[in-house]
């Protein structure tokens, strides 16, 4: 099943569930970045506390509704899809700017391998050259 963003910061939202679904653990650490500095950062900046929650919100239903998954966890394929569709939304630094976003809060509870496999296929599919994945 494919999906579609409608705006930007709907994929950037997605991909904020790619990170933290992908260790099939949401964390109070994970929980606190999104709201202290990924709302913070410009892509969400005119965004209210309560939009920005809601627009997570309404993007993990979308996800979890229409692609395949565990309940928390989405399915490869589905992170695939997730990843093509913000492919196609997002422009060059919206790109850089996601891909950063993902790999901060991915550290933001100590970045484990489920969540390097989804940073590597984010970089490679937005054709970033530079990994800034630490070991």
């Amino acid at each position: 099943m494919d999906i579609q963003f409608d705006r930007p910061s709907e994929a950037m939202a997605a991909i904020t569930w790619l990170i933290c679904s992908a260790d099939d653990v949401g964390s109070v650490e994970e929980r606190n970045f999104l709201h202290e500095r990924v709302r913070n950062s410009q892509d969400f900046a005119d965004m209210s506390s309560a939009e920005f929650t809601t627009l997570l919100a309404s993007t993990r239903t979308k996800l979890f509704n229409n692609l395949a998954n565990n309940g928390f966890c989405l399915a490869p394929i589905a992170v695939d899809s997730v990843i093509q569709s913000a492919n196609s939304i997002l422009n060059e630094t919206q790109k850089i700017q996601a891909y950063e976003m993902a790999v901060n809060l991915a550290e933001s509870d100590g970045l484990v391998e489920s969540e390097k496999e989804v940073l590597d296929k984010l970089r490679t599919s937005f054709g970033l050259s530079a990994n800034p994945i630490r070991s």
